[in-house]
């Protein structure tokens, strides 16, 4: 196995352990059994567990960057357009890489209170191509709103609901199973109808 694919059994060995036993029940030794190596060729990747957490944290933004910031959502010059493009690449990353949405969004705060504030810094800018598809659409059509960040996170958020429930796999439990791919359609349409009635033109009238 070359260094680059015991690595990678490594990480999805702790993302497995992670996610179906939580942070505590971890340890180095479960891991490298999981992964089908030793103990001391897992420290010569990663340091402690906190470590690999980090890097699976790492990998996840890595993932999602690679959507929101594809060349052919960045280069949609209609702002709604492009809006709906990343709803929709955020919506195929959580349900392509279900874990790791789960390791980046799913995550208990305390898990997270040593991750380097850098690193933090990084996983916030993944909210900017929103913020700037927002604040491009507002200045292309000559209007307000007054916190373009708190918006960009309620957008956020509604996609989030979505994507947990069908993660989760609530819908089914409740009996309201329906087309997944329907759902999506309608809950971005609904996300985006959401912000453009915090806009307002200059001269107070609603969007």
């Amino acid at each position: 196995m070359s260094r680059h694919d015991l690595q990678e059994a490594i990480l999805e060995a702790a993302q497995y352990l992670l996610i179906r036993e939580g942070y505590g029940s971890l340890t180095m030794r479960r891991i490298a059994q999981r992964a089908g190596c030793s103990v001391g060729s897992l420290y010569l990747y990663f340091d402690s567990k906190e470590g690999l957490l980090f890097a699976l944290l790492d990998r996840a933004q890595e993932r999602l960057a690679e959507r929101f910031f594809d060349p052919q959502i960045q280069a949609i010059d209609d702002p709604r357009e492009r809006l709906q493009a990343l709803a929709r690449a955020y919506v195929d990353f959580g349900l392509t890489y279900p874990e790791s949405y789960e390791i980046l969004f799913m995550l208990h705060p305390r898990e997270l209170a040593s991750y380097p504030e850098e690193r933090l810094q990084r996983a916030y800018r993944l909210l900017d191509p929103i913020v700037e598809a927002i604040e491009d659409y507002v200045r292309r059509h000559d209007l307000e709103m007054p916190d373009i960040r708190v918006a960009a996170v309620s957008f956020w958020s509604a996609l989030h609901g979505i994507v947990s429930l069908l993660l989760a796999g609530r819908l089914a439990r409740l009996r309201l199973e329906v087309d997944h791919e329907a759902l999506i359609e309608h809950a971005v349409r609904q996300a985006i109808g959401g912000l453009c009635r915090l806009m307002r033109r200059k001269d107070n009238r609603e969007a």
